[in-house]
Protein backbone atom coordinates (compact mmCIF):
# COMPACT_ATOMS: atom_id res chain seq x y z
CA UNK A 1 0.00 0.00 0.00
CA UNK A 2 1.54 3.57 -1.14
CA UNK A 3 2.13 5.66 1.75
CA UNK A 4 -0.45 8.44 2.45
CA UNK A 5 1.48 11.80 2.50
CA UNK A 6 0.23 13.82 5.42
CA UNK A 7 0.52 17.55 6.84
CA UNK A 8 1.20 18.11 9.89
CA UNK A 9 0.61 21.96 10.53
CA UNK A 10 1.79 23.89 14.02
CA UNK A 11 2.01 27.50 14.91
CA UNK A 12 5.55 27.45 15.53
CA UNK A 13 8.27 25.98 16.87
CA UNK A 14 8.69 27.96 20.00
CA UNK A 15 8.33 26.23 24.24
CA UNK A 16 4.74 25.82 23.97
CA UNK A 17 1.97 22.45 24.65
CA UNK A 18 0.55 22.34 21.35
CA UNK A 19 4.05 22.78 19.51
CA UNK A 20 5.59 20.07 21.82
CA UNK A 21 3.12 17.67 20.92
CA UNK A 22 2.88 18.16 17.53
CA UNK A 23 6.82 17.92 17.49
CA UNK A 24 6.49 14.25 19.48
CA UNK A 25 3.80 13.28 16.76
CA UNK A 26 6.07 14.27 13.82
CA UNK A 27 8.94 12.00 15.91
CA UNK A 28 7.01 9.06 16.62
CA UNK A 29 4.38 8.62 13.31
CA UNK A 30 4.91 5.30 11.39
CA UNK A 31 7.23 6.41 8.26
CA UNK A 32 6.10 3.40 6.66
CA UNK A 33 2.60 4.14 6.79
CA UNK A 34 3.07 7.93 6.13
CA UNK A 35 5.04 10.80 4.05
CA UNK A 36 5.44 13.09 6.31
CA UNK A 37 5.25 17.30 5.84
CA UNK A 38 5.25 19.76 8.12
CA UNK A 39 4.29 23.77 7.80
CA UNK A 40 4.08 26.48 10.37
CA UNK A 41 3.18 30.04 10.67
CA UNK A 42 6.87 31.00 12.10
CA UNK A 43 9.93 28.95 11.42
CA UNK A 44 11.21 30.32 14.67
CA UNK A 45 11.92 28.35 17.80
CA UNK A 46 14.20 25.85 20.04
CA UNK A 47 11.78 23.37 19.10
CA UNK A 48 12.89 23.54 15.17
CA UNK A 49 16.48 21.97 15.89
CA UNK A 50 14.84 18.66 17.39
CA UNK A 51 12.98 17.98 14.13
CA UNK A 52 13.67 14.69 12.80
CA UNK A 53 16.20 14.66 9.78
CA UNK A 54 14.25 12.61 7.71
CA UNK A 55 11.71 15.83 7.56
CA UNK A 56 12.37 17.73 4.25
CA UNK A 57 12.12 22.00 4.27
CA UNK A 58 9.71 23.47 6.78
CA UNK A 59 6.97 25.44 4.73
CA UNK A 60 6.23 28.51 6.45
CA UNK A 61 3.41 30.49 5.81
CA UNK A 62 3.87 33.96 7.69
CA UNK A 63 1.00 35.73 8.73
CA UNK A 64 0.87 39.27 10.28
CA UNK A 65 -3.04 39.12 11.17
CA UNK A 66 -6.01 37.58 9.51
CA UNK A 67 -7.58 40.90 8.37
CA UNK A 68 -4.36 41.67 5.90
CA UNK A 69 -4.45 41.58 2.14
CA UNK A 70 -1.06 39.68 2.57
CA UNK A 71 -3.53 36.75 4.34
CA UNK A 72 -4.94 36.30 0.72
CA UNK A 73 -1.35 35.45 -0.99
CA UNK A 74 -0.19 33.12 2.24
CA UNK A 75 -3.62 31.49 2.07
CA UNK A 76 -3.30 31.15 -1.93
CA UNK A 77 0.26 29.93 -1.71
CA UNK A 78 -1.10 27.28 0.91
CA UNK A 79 -3.50 25.97 -1.26
CA UNK A 80 -1.03 25.62 -4.31
CA UNK A 81 1.29 23.80 -1.68
CA UNK A 82 -1.69 21.19 -0.52
CA UNK A 83 -2.31 20.39 -4.21
CA UNK A 84 1.37 20.09 -5.84
CA UNK A 85 2.76 18.03 -2.77
CA UNK A 86 -0.63 15.71 -3.31
CA UNK A 87 -1.46 15.64 0.45
CA UNK A 88 -3.98 13.39 1.72
CA UNK A 89 -4.42 14.41 5.44
CA UNK A 90 -4.54 17.44 6.89
CA UNK A 91 -3.88 17.60 10.76
CA UNK A 92 -3.84 21.39 12.60
CA UNK A 93 -2.67 21.78 16.31
CA UNK A 94 -4.11 24.59 17.38
CA UNK A 95 -6.13 27.99 17.02
CA UNK A 96 -4.38 29.72 14.32
CA UNK A 97 -3.71 27.02 11.86
CA UNK A 98 -7.31 25.76 12.87
CA UNK A 99 -9.04 28.98 11.79
CA UNK A 100 -6.43 29.14 8.75
CA UNK A 101 -5.86 25.58 7.93
CA UNK A 102 -9.21 23.68 7.89
CA UNK A 103 -10.90 26.08 5.57
CA UNK A 104 -8.21 25.73 2.79
CA UNK A 105 -7.65 22.35 3.25
CA UNK A 106 -11.14 22.05 2.34
CA UNK A 107 -10.68 24.52 -0.59
CA UNK A 108 -7.96 22.61 -1.94
CA UNK A 109 -10.04 19.20 -1.92
CA UNK A 110 -7.96 17.28 0.36
CA UNK A 111 -9.39 14.21 1.69
CA UNK A 112 -8.99 14.20 5.19
CA UNK A 113 -8.71 16.76 7.40
CA UNK A 114 -8.18 16.86 10.83
CA UNK A 115 -8.61 19.69 13.82
CA UNK A 116 -7.43 20.21 17.06
CA UNK A 117 -8.61 21.75 20.23
CA UNK A 118 -6.09 21.50 23.04
CA UNK A 119 -7.27 24.18 25.41
CA UNK A 120 -10.93 25.30 26.30
CA UNK A 121 -10.54 28.81 24.93
CA UNK A 122 -11.51 31.06 27.62
CA UNK A 123 -9.54 33.76 26.29
CA UNK A 124 -10.67 33.67 23.04
CA UNK A 125 -12.77 37.00 21.65
CA UNK A 126 -16.28 36.39 20.76
CA UNK A 127 -15.59 36.48 17.03
CA UNK A 128 -12.60 34.46 17.76
CA UNK A 129 -14.23 31.57 18.94
CA UNK A 130 -17.02 31.70 16.04
CA UNK A 131 -14.44 31.44 13.59
CA UNK A 132 -12.90 28.56 15.50
CA UNK A 133 -16.36 26.81 15.79
CA UNK A 134 -17.16 27.25 11.95
CA UNK A 135 -13.62 25.92 11.11
CA UNK A 136 -13.66 23.12 13.03
CA UNK A 137 -16.85 22.07 11.57
CA UNK A 138 -15.10 21.80 8.45
CA UNK A 139 -12.81 19.30 9.38
CA UNK A 140 -13.98 15.37 9.58
CA UNK A 141 -12.93 14.81 13.19
CA UNK A 142 -11.59 17.78 15.68
CA UNK A 143 -9.12 15.95 17.86
CA UNK A 144 -8.87 17.32 22.00
CA UNK A 145 -6.44 15.96 24.31
CA UNK A 146 -8.89 15.92 27.44
CA UNK A 147 -12.49 14.54 27.84
CA UNK A 148 -13.21 18.14 29.71
CA UNK A 149 -12.41 19.54 26.31
CA UNK A 150 -14.81 17.63 24.61
CA UNK A 151 -17.59 18.12 27.00
CA UNK A 152 -16.95 21.91 26.60
CA UNK A 153 -17.31 21.40 22.69
CA UNK A 154 -20.54 19.24 22.55
CA UNK A 155 -22.11 21.74 25.36
CA UNK A 156 -20.94 25.14 22.92
CA UNK A 157 -23.01 23.24 20.38
CA UNK A 158 -20.18 23.51 17.69
CA UNK A 159 -19.37 19.65 16.83
CA UNK A 160 -21.65 16.45 18.19
CA UNK A 161 -20.08 14.46 20.16
CA UNK A 162 -19.04 11.64 18.02
CA UNK A 163 -16.87 13.88 15.68
CA UNK A 164 -14.78 14.58 18.94
CA UNK A 165 -11.66 12.19 19.69
CA UNK A 166 -9.70 12.37 22.81
CA UNK A 167 -6.13 11.47 22.62
CA UNK A 168 -4.64 12.75 25.55
CA UNK A 169 -0.98 13.68 25.15
CA UNK A 170 1.75 11.21 25.20
CA UNK A 171 5.49 11.55 26.50
CA UNK A 172 9.14 10.06 25.07
CA UNK A 173 9.95 8.34 28.79
CA UNK A 174 12.91 8.40 27.51
CA UNK A 175 13.21 11.85 28.63
CA UNK A 176 12.64 11.03 32.24
CA UNK A 177 15.28 9.11 34.26
CA UNK A 178 13.86 7.89 37.70
CA UNK A 179 14.35 8.93 40.88
CA UNK A 180 12.26 7.39 43.46
CA UNK A 181 11.89 9.65 46.67
CA UNK A 182 14.74 11.90 46.44
CA UNK A 183 16.88 13.92 43.51
CA UNK A 184 18.79 12.92 40.62
CA UNK A 185 20.25 16.19 40.86
CA UNK A 186 21.72 19.05 43.49
CA UNK A 187 19.63 22.02 43.88
CA UNK A 188 20.97 25.64 45.34
CA UNK A 189 19.21 24.63 48.18
CA UNK A 190 20.05 23.08 51.18
CA UNK A 191 20.19 18.99 51.31
CA UNK A 192 17.77 18.48 53.70
CA UNK A 193 15.43 20.62 52.15
CA UNK A 194 12.20 19.64 50.29
CA UNK A 195 11.81 21.38 46.95
CA UNK A 196 8.37 22.28 45.94
CA UNK A 197 7.87 23.31 41.82
CA UNK A 198 5.48 25.35 39.69
CA UNK A 199 6.45 24.31 35.84
CA UNK A 200 4.57 27.05 33.79
CA UNK A 201 4.57 30.26 32.23
CA UNK A 202 4.20 33.51 34.42
CA UNK A 203 0.62 33.91 33.26
CA UNK A 204 -2.47 35.23 35.31
CA UNK A 205 -4.38 32.02 34.84
CA UNK A 206 -1.57 29.66 36.20
CA UNK A 207 -2.20 30.63 39.54
CA UNK A 208 1.11 31.81 40.34
CA UNK A 209 -0.23 34.27 43.56
CA UNK A 210 -1.95 31.63 44.99
CA UNK A 211 1.50 29.27 45.06
CA UNK A 212 3.45 32.03 46.99
CA UNK A 213 0.59 32.69 49.28
CA UNK A 214 0.29 28.63 50.21
CA UNK A 215 4.49 28.88 50.60
CA UNK A 216 3.99 31.25 53.00
CA UNK A 217 1.70 29.01 54.63
CA UNK A 218 4.23 25.59 53.81
CA UNK A 219 7.22 27.77 54.94
CA UNK A 220 5.69 28.56 58.54
CA UNK A 221 4.81 24.57 59.74
CA UNK A 222 7.81 23.43 57.47
CA UNK A 223 11.23 25.69 57.55
CA UNK A 224 13.46 23.56 55.32
CA UNK A 225 10.52 24.04 52.56
CA UNK A 226 11.64 25.43 49.19
CA UNK A 227 10.06 26.28 46.29
CA UNK A 228 10.79 27.04 42.46
CA UNK A 229 8.81 28.54 39.75
CA UNK A 230 9.88 27.32 36.42
CA UNK A 231 9.06 29.78 33.51
CA UNK A 232 8.75 33.54 31.80
CA UNK A 233 5.86 35.41 31.64
CA UNK A 234 4.36 38.85 31.99
CA UNK A 235 3.56 37.86 35.66
CA UNK A 236 7.12 38.27 36.52
CA UNK A 237 7.15 41.42 38.29
CA UNK A 238 4.05 41.05 40.05
CA UNK A 239 5.09 37.52 41.35
CA UNK A 240 8.44 39.55 42.33
CA UNK A 241 6.57 41.89 44.53
CA UNK A 242 4.01 39.25 46.24
CA UNK A 243 7.43 37.04 47.05
CA UNK A 244 9.16 40.15 48.80
CA UNK A 245 6.28 41.03 50.33
CA UNK A 246 5.44 37.51 52.42
CA UNK A 247 9.05 37.50 53.10
CA UNK A 248 9.76 34.55 50.98
CA UNK A 249 12.91 36.17 49.18
CA UNK A 250 15.01 33.33 50.29
CA UNK A 251 12.86 30.50 49.66
CA UNK A 252 11.50 30.85 46.17
CA UNK A 253 13.53 30.64 43.68
CA UNK A 254 12.53 32.44 40.11
CA UNK A 255 14.47 30.02 37.11
CA UNK A 256 13.08 31.65 34.12
CA UNK A 257 11.89 29.69 30.82
CA UNK A 258 13.69 26.56 30.92
CA UNK A 259 14.53 24.29 27.60
CA UNK A 260 15.02 20.72 29.45
CA UNK A 261 11.79 20.70 32.37
CA UNK A 262 12.81 16.68 32.55
CA UNK A 263 16.47 17.79 33.92
CA UNK A 264 14.69 20.23 36.37
CA UNK A 265 12.45 18.41 37.75
CA UNK A 266 15.38 15.92 39.21
CA UNK A 267 15.95 18.76 41.19
CA UNK A 268 12.53 18.96 43.07
CA UNK A 269 10.66 16.64 45.28
CA UNK A 270 6.79 17.85 44.57
CA UNK A 271 5.76 18.99 41.65
CA UNK A 272 2.52 21.50 42.01
CA UNK A 273 -0.05 22.78 39.52
CA UNK A 274 -2.23 25.69 40.71
CA UNK A 275 -4.07 26.79 37.60
CA UNK A 276 -7.40 28.87 37.37
CA UNK A 277 -7.91 26.61 34.17
CA UNK A 278 -6.44 23.97 32.04
CA UNK A 279 -6.97 21.60 29.41
CA UNK A 280 -4.59 19.15 29.82
CA UNK A 281 -1.83 19.78 31.91
CA UNK A 282 1.34 19.26 30.56
CA UNK A 283 3.19 20.13 33.70
CA UNK A 284 1.65 17.35 35.82
CA UNK A 285 2.17 15.12 32.78
CA UNK A 286 5.65 15.89 32.87
CA UNK A 287 6.27 15.86 36.82
CA UNK A 288 4.11 12.40 37.13
CA UNK A 289 6.82 10.81 34.22
CA UNK A 290 9.78 11.90 36.81
CA UNK A 291 7.78 10.14 39.56
CA UNK A 292 6.77 13.21 40.86
CA UNK A 293 3.69 13.21 43.86
CA UNK A 294 1.58 16.36 42.39
CA UNK A 295 -0.64 18.73 44.41
CA UNK A 296 -2.95 19.99 41.67
CA UNK A 297 -6.10 22.51 41.97
CA UNK A 298 -8.87 20.75 40.02
CA UNK A 299 -9.07 22.13 36.72
CA UNK A 300 -9.48 21.40 33.02
CA UNK A 301 -8.08 18.04 32.48
CA UNK A 302 -6.15 17.60 35.61
CA UNK A 303 -8.23 15.34 37.27
CA UNK A 304 -7.84 12.79 34.47
CA UNK A 305 -4.45 12.77 34.96
CA UNK A 306 -4.13 13.05 38.68
CA UNK A 307 -5.68 10.00 40.73
CA UNK A 308 -6.92 11.97 44.08
CA UNK A 309 -4.80 10.28 47.18
CA UNK A 310 -3.01 7.57 45.16
CA UNK A 311 -0.40 9.71 42.80
CA UNK A 312 -1.54 13.04 44.76
CA UNK A 313 -3.74 15.22 45.58
CA UNK A 314 -6.59 17.87 44.04
CA UNK A 315 -8.05 20.57 45.43
CA UNK A 316 -10.71 22.99 44.69
CA UNK A 317 -8.98 26.03 42.65
CA UNK A 318 -8.42 28.72 44.22
CA UNK A 319 -8.02 27.54 47.73
CA UNK A 320 -4.71 28.45 49.54
CA UNK A 321 -5.59 26.71 52.39
CA UNK A 322 -5.85 23.40 51.06
CA UNK A 323 -2.92 23.69 48.71
CA UNK A 324 -1.35 24.45 51.86
CA UNK A 325 -2.64 21.40 54.04
CA UNK A 326 -1.28 19.39 50.65
CA UNK A 327 2.12 20.67 50.56
CA UNK A 328 2.39 20.54 54.30
CA UNK A 329 1.01 16.86 54.11
CA UNK A 330 3.86 15.62 51.38
CA UNK A 331 6.38 17.72 53.13
CA UNK A 332 5.94 16.03 56.53
CA UNK A 333 6.03 12.45 54.73
CA UNK A 334 9.04 10.99 52.42
CA UNK A 335 7.05 7.91 52.07
CA UNK A 336 4.52 9.03 50.90
CA UNK A 337 5.88 11.55 48.54
CA UNK A 338 7.93 8.32 47.46
CA UNK A 339 4.55 5.98 47.20
CA UNK A 340 3.09 8.66 45.72
CA UNK A 341 5.91 9.29 42.59
CA UNK A 342 5.98 5.75 42.01
CA UNK A 343 2.39 5.43 41.06
CA UNK A 344 2.20 8.24 38.80
CA UNK A 345 5.27 7.01 36.70
CA UNK A 346 3.50 3.68 36.58
CA UNK A 347 0.19 5.20 35.06
CA UNK A 348 2.82 7.69 32.73
CA UNK A 349 4.06 4.22 31.29
CA UNK A 350 0.54 2.53 30.90
CA UNK A 351 -1.10 5.33 29.36
CA UNK A 352 0.56 8.38 28.47
CA UNK A 353 3.42 7.76 26.24
CA UNK A 354 3.89 9.28 23.07
CA UNK A 355 4.11 5.65 21.53
CA UNK A 356 0.59 5.09 22.73
CA UNK A 357 -0.15 8.96 21.20
CA UNK A 358 1.17 8.36 17.79
CA UNK A 359 -0.75 4.71 17.33
CA UNK A 360 -4.18 6.39 18.03
CA UNK A 361 -3.31 9.05 15.46
CA UNK A 362 -2.68 6.73 13.53
CA UNK A 363 -5.56 4.72 13.36
CA UNK A 364 -7.62 7.93 13.49
CA UNK A 365 -6.20 8.82 9.84
CA UNK A 366 -5.87 5.27 8.52
CA UNK A 367 -10.02 5.05 9.60
CA UNK A 368 -10.49 8.32 8.08
CA UNK A 369 -8.63 7.95 4.63
CA UNK A 370 -11.26 4.44 4.38
CA UNK A 371 -13.94 6.44 5.05
CA UNK A 372 -12.97 9.69 2.59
Amino acid sequence: MPKRRILIFTNSFRIGGSEGQALQLIKHLDRSRFELHVACFDREGPLLEQLPSDIGEVVAFPLAGFARFSTVRQAARFITFLRSAKIQIVQTFDYYTNVFGLPLARLAGVPVIVGSRRDHGFKRTAGEARAERWSLRLAMQVVVNAEAIKQRLVREKSLPADRILVIQNGLDLSRFPISYGGRQQPSDFEPHSVVFAVVANLRPEKGHLTFIRAAKMVASVCPEARFVLVGDGPMRQKIEDSIRTLGLCEKVHLLGAVTNVSLALQSVDVVVSSSDTEGFPNAVLDGMAAAKPIVATDAGGTRELVAEGSTGYLVPVGDVDQLASRMIALCQSPATRRSMGEKARNIVEQSFTVEIMARRFESLYEKLSGAS
